[in-house]
């Protein structure tokens, strides 16, 4: 909701400010198509690779202090947001608890997720299914779009 491009800009920005942050690298930015039963605009994604000094639970809570310092309501489930940071790898960490599962569960079925993750690290494996994450990219509906809109060198510029 709102200005996608500055919400996400912003996140980055957060993150990269921590103590228990370093290495930082953001994909590019790209419009999305939802993949959502509730009718919205897309979604502008992205990734960032980065080393984490702390536990994954730590990582899970600071995602979720920067989306609260951020103005994220949680109205309705996949509906539109100002912001939604989601754990999607976390090196080769396979871990399945009620609060966190990593790798994010649906990252495999993502378009949305793979191409920034890929564009960042293009040999990237899947450590559930010890999979290149680029194999899965043919398996996912053709709906899922998935376009340019601020590429990987000018987002540090926002």
């Amino acid at each position: 909701m709102g200005d996608s491009i500055a919400h996400c800009a912003r996140a980055i920005k957060e993150i990269s400010h921590d103590h228990r942050v370093s290495r930082l690298t953001p994909s590019s930015f790209y419009s999305t198509s939802p993949v959502s039963p509730v009718p919205q605009d897309d979604f502008i994604n992205a990734a960032v690779a980065f080393d984490w000094d702390g536990s994954p639970v730590d990582l899970l809570r600071f995602l979720g202090d920067i989306e609260q310092r951020m103005g994220r309501i949680r109205h309705e489930a996949w509906g539109p947001r100002i912001i939604d940071l989601d754990i999607l790898l976390l090196g080769d960490t396979v871990l399945d608890t009620p609060s966190l599962t990593i790798p994010h569960p649906e990252l495999h079925r993502r378009k949305f997720a793979l191409v920034p993750c890929l564009e960042i690290e293009p040999a990237l494996m899947h450590p559930f299914y010890g999979k290149p994450l680029v194999s899965f990219l043919h398996e996912i509906d053709e709906e899922q779009r998935v376009s340019l809109s601020v590429r990987a060198e000018d987002v540090g510029r926002l």
